[in-house]
This record gives structure tokens, C-alpha cells and sequence, in this order.
């Protein structure tokens, strides 16, 4: 215990190897008095040369590093380091930073961004890591603070339920808010966190947020009313997407051999006459429409000219996304129809407002999983059948130009044993052929008969479309695919194209037409349906009655 002690002793009162006190630097460097950031350490920790008081005239320089490896290392990696930079250019390492380095414009004020489209609006937004650097972490914040005492339910802005609020769904929401929640706030922060010591030799270019999404990938809606709650959105409501010069071979123009500078003769904003030299006669349509005679579009609002998927491949909520970015307010126009929501699931908006168009039933695979349904992308069919597969030969088996109901039937239940029990037949009433005159409303026909009718127009226009590696196809199907029973089942378009059982189908069944018309000169198709369910009623109201009518007699 006594030797203890005397180490001890020997260690805590002996000077030699003790550090130097930093009060004994401040007796000769008293303007390094104070010296934040470096407050907390001592002087000798990073001049560590110094061993005794007074100290050689000159010392080793300290090197950040030693603390600061990190930071040292990304700023190593950036731009500012191979321009012969170091700490104490920007920091005091004694002191308060000297102000340089804190705002990019403390070194770089005669920087103008002249190159960059719609400058004002991304230099308001962005700070410099989200263009110069290598961002940690980024993506978008859209901040809606409803009035005081109000609510709104997750429902209305994700109306499909699948968690995640597409640019549909987005704009119906914004021209909600527009119109039942006055003094409403939406704010969008645009973040990016990095280290600002890395900044790349390279700013960004526009790809890496409106195409690559390697910026800015997410996008989040936060709801502040009287709970408070946030869902997912589409990043693309907020930055639009566009292909870059590599994919443009693959967009439509690209395949049809379209240069670049066949449409961007100058650098001003392309017009609706470089469309026209390609497209008159379908711009002569348009031009005699409400959307051109009130100048409310051009042909690029509507059409992105670098898309690689056609507008054929364009699903219906796809293409009301493109009508919704104008007419947000789309949902509440049209509360009169009868299931608002379970109608603009399956249609889209030229389906009503352009009549000259060529509307068809498209039937496509689709996979429902965790109650999301999505449909069924060629690279999923192709990890099944194979590389290069050919939907239309492996269903077709008679090699026809029309695929028949039960050809599907089959094939489904072939994908629900190779894909799971998810795979299902899902339908569309889409526009396949364009007219573009988008002029009448319909707001004031509101005629369900167009649609619910045996003699509704798509009937005789009814396609499977099937994804191929470069592009989908369309091939013809026959109306029996509608009663095929895999299939038949599991669509909410079951009951498209058909009215209630009237008296008259009744009479045409039991062959005794109204006068004037033959018999079975209707053909009851789903309405059989409605039929067996009223004699279903009809049994069971008569079983009862003659259940307690024996029940009586018995007694008697």
C-alpha cells in the first residue's frame, strides 16, 4: 500500500511529462484569450511541440487533421483543396471565422448563373451542397397548416389507400384546399445536407434531379390540422422529369429519327409551329378547340416531347396526372357521378370530353400485393418465361390476330402459379385513338347510359395490351373474355355495360316479347345475374311463407 501511494505521488506531483498549462500561453499570447471554437482545449493539443515554457522560437505547424480527419478528408476531395485552400484561408483557428466560407458569395460574388433555367426559382430553393456537393441526405418537404380547429382525413388525399399520394391525387388535393379551407398555408422546402468543405469541381447537372432522381429522390406531405400526420408523395409533382440526351433514342421522336435540333432551332421555349410541321392535321383539330381559342395551352404543355413511353402506354391515371396539373380542382367537378373515385380509377378525363375519339376496354396483368395494385412490368414476365419473351405467341395459340377469353383464362392461372396468387386481369376504359377536341363537357348530359348499356362503344373495341422489352402492343380480344371466371371475378368493371333486368327481358326470356318485337330479341348478357338474383328472393320469400304456413296447419 505504501509503495502505491508513492507512485501515485510521484506520478501527480512530479513536473516532468506534465503538459503545459494554457493559462501559462495566454501570460505572452494574450490576444488568443479567447478563441472559440477551440475554447475547450488546450493550447498543447494541437501545438504539440510545446513541452516546457519558454518554447523553441519555432514550431512544427499543427495540422487539422488530427481532430478533424473527417472533414479534412472530404475537403481533400473537393474542388477547393486542388486550388491550393487551406483551413485558415476561411477559418480563424485562434478565433471567430474571418466570414469567408459562411455564404459562397463572400469568395464568389460575380457569379451570375446565367445558364441556368428558371434561375431565380432555384436559387431561392436550393442551397449550394444540394448542386455543388455531395448531399447526405435531400428530398422535399411540402408543409400544409389548415386554419385553426380544422381536419382533414388521410383519405382525401390518398384516395386509392395504397399509402402514397400520386400527382393526381396531389393537384385534387391542392385545388381542395383552394376551395374548403381558406387561409390555408403551403409551404415546400426544397433540403440537401452535406458537408459544405466538399464542393465538386462539377455543379450537378439537370439529370440528377429531373431524371436520375439521385437528388432529391423523395418527397413527403405533411398535414398539420388537429392531429397531424404525413404520407409519401410523388417527387415529381415538385421537380418534373424529363430523359436525358442517352435515353432520348428510346423516346418516341428519337425512333422516328428526330434530331435534337430539328425542334430546338433557337433557345427560346419550343412553339406549337415546330409541332405542326409533323403534326397539322391533328393540329388543325386542335386549334378549332376551347383549349386553343382561349389560348390556355400549347402543344408541350400537355405533350412531353422526350417521354419513352407513347401515349397509348399511358395508363389512366398517367394521363389524368396531365390534365389534373391545370384542372386541379377535377374531383369536386364531378361529385355528382355515382362512386367519384371508383370512376376515375378506370377512366380517364378524354374518355368523356373528347366524343370523336376511339374509346376501348383495355385489359392488362396486374398484381395485387398489400391491397396496391400495379401492373405487370416485362421485367417480372421475363425473370418467368425467359429473355425475349413474346406475350402474344405464348397466349395465342391458334396464332390469331384475336386472342380468345379462355387463351387469358389459362394464362392467368399459369402466372398465378409461377407469380403468386396476386395475379389477376385488370381493365380500362382508355382512349386508343386521339381526336383532339377536348370542347364538350358533359357536365350538364351526366348520362350514365353512354357507359352502362349493352350497346356501350368500347364493346366493340376491346384490346389485351402486352408489355414487350422496347414497347406495348395491343392485340385484339373478343367480348367473352368479360366471362371468363379467373378473370371475370376479380374486377370492380364487372358491371360495366349493363342496366338493371327490365320486364321486357323478363318476357324475351319466358319468349313472349312486347308486341312488335320477336323473341329473345335481347340478349341479357350480365343482366341473367340480376335475373337469379330476383329469383333467388323470390324462392326464399316463398320457402318462408310456406314454412309458417305449414307450421299453422300443423298446430291446427
Amino acid at each position: 500500500m505504501q509503495i502505491l501511494v508513492i507512485i501515485l505521488f510521484m506520478l501527480l506531483g512530479s513536473p516532468v511529462g506534465a503538459a503545459v498549462p494554457s493559462d501559462e500561453c495566454i501570460n505572452c499570447h494574450e490576444e488568443f484569450k479567447k478563441r472559440p471554437p477551440h475554447e475547450s482545449i488546450a493550447c498543447t493539443d494541437c501545438h504539440t511541440g510545446i513541452k516546457e515554457i519558454p518554447h523553441e522560437e519555432k514550431l512544427a505547424r499543427p495540422t487539422c487533421n488530427a481532430c478533424h480527419h473527417r472533414t479534412v478528408a472530404r475537403f481533400s476531395a473537393g474542388i477547393h483543396k486542388s486550388k491550393g485552400i487551406d483551413c485558415k484561408q476561411c477559418h480563424e483557428l485562434h478565433g471567430k471565422n474571418k466570414g469567408k466560407g459562411e455564404v459562397c458569395a463572400s469568395c464568389h460574388s460575380d457569379v451570375t448563373h446565367k445558364k441556368l433555367p428558371s434561375r431565380e426559382k432555384h436559387l431561392a430553393t436550393l442551397n449550394s451542397v444540394a448542386c455543388h456537393g455531395k448531399p447526405d441526405k435531400s428530398g422535399i418537404t411540402a408543409t400544409v397548416t389548415l386554419p385553426k380547429g380544422a381536419t382533414l382525413d388521410r383519405k382525401i388525399i390518398d384516395r386509392d389507400g395504397n399509402g402514397f399520394a400520386d400527382p393526381a391525387e396531389w393537384h385534387a388535393f391542392e385545388a381542395l384546399l383552394d376551395q374548403k379551407f381558406k387561409g390555408f398555408k403551403l409551404q415546400k422546402q426544397y433540403w440537401a445536407y452535406g458537408d459544405n468543405h466538399e464542393i465538386m469541381p462539377k455543379a450537378a447537372d439537370c439529370g440528377e434531379c429531373h431524371e436520375k432522381r439521385t437528388r432529391f429522390a423523395g418527397a413527403e406531405g405533411r398535414i398539420n390540422d388537429t392531429t397531424g400526420y404525413s404520407i409519401p408523395v410523388a417527387p415529381s409533382v415538385f421537380i418534373p422529369e424529363f430523359p436525358s440526351l442517352r435515353e432520348f433514342p428510346r423516346t418516341v421522336h428519337g425512333q422516328k429519327g428526330v434530331l435534337c435540333i430539328d425542334c430546338h432551332v433557337t433557345k427560346n421555349k419550343i412553339t406549337d409551329k415546330v409541332c405542326v410541321r409533323c403534326h397539322e392535321q391533328v393540329y388543325h383539330t386542335y386549334e378549332k378547340s376551347i383549349h386553343a381559342k382561349k389560348g390556355a395551352t400549347s402543344c408541350t404543355d400537355c405533350h412531353n416531347p422526350h417521354l419513352i413511353k407513347t401515349y397509348k402506354e399511358f395508363n389512366a391515371k398517367e394521363r389524368i396526372a396531365i390534365c389534373s396539373r391545370c384542372h386541379k380542382d377535377y374531383i369536386s367537378r364531378h361529385e355528382w357521378l355515382p362512386n367519384t373515385t371508383l370512376h376515375f380509377e378506370y377512366l380517364e378525363c378524354t374518355t368523356c370530353h373528347s366524343p370523336g375519339s376511339e374509346k376501348s376496354m383495355v385489359f392488362f396483368f396486374a398484381d395485387n400485393k398489400n391491397n396496391k395494385k400495379t401492373p405487370v412490368q416485362y421485367e417480372a414476365l421475363e425473370r418467368v418465361f425467359g429473355q425475349n419473351i413474346h406475350l402474344k405467341s405464348v397466349i395465342n395459340n391458334y396464332a390469331e390476330n384475336i386472342v380468345k377469353g379462355e387463351e387469358v383464362g389459362r394464362f392467368v392461372v399459369d402466372l398465378k402459379k409461377k407469380m403468386g396468387e396476386g395475379i389477376f386481369v385488370d381493365a380500362e376504359i382508355i382512349v386508343t385513338k386521339v381526336h383532339h377536341d377536348y370542347s364538350v363537357t358533359r357536365l350538364k348530359e351526366r348520362n350514365c347510359v353512354t357507359c352502362h348499356s349493352p350497346q356501350a362503344h368500347f364493346y366493340n373495341s376491346m384490346y389485351l395490351l402486352l408489355p414487350e422489352k422496347d414497347r406495348h402492343i395491343y392485340v385484339p380480344v373478343k367480348g367473352t373474355l368479360l366471362s371468363v371466371y379467373p378473370i371475370g371475378m376479380a374486377l370492380d368493371i364487372y358491371i360495366l355495360g349493363e342496366e338493371k333486368i327490365t320486364k321486357d327481358d323478363v318476357y324475351a326470356l319466358l319468349g313472349k316479347a312486347p308486341e312488335g318485337s320477336p323473341a329473345y330479341a335481347k340478349r341479357l348478357g350480365f343482366k341473367l345475374i340480376d335475373l337469379v338474383g330476383v329469383i333467388l328472393v323470390i324462392l326464399v320469400i316463398l320457402s318462408i311463407m310456406a314454412h309458417a304456413l305449414l307450421r299453422i296447419l300443423v298446430k291446427r
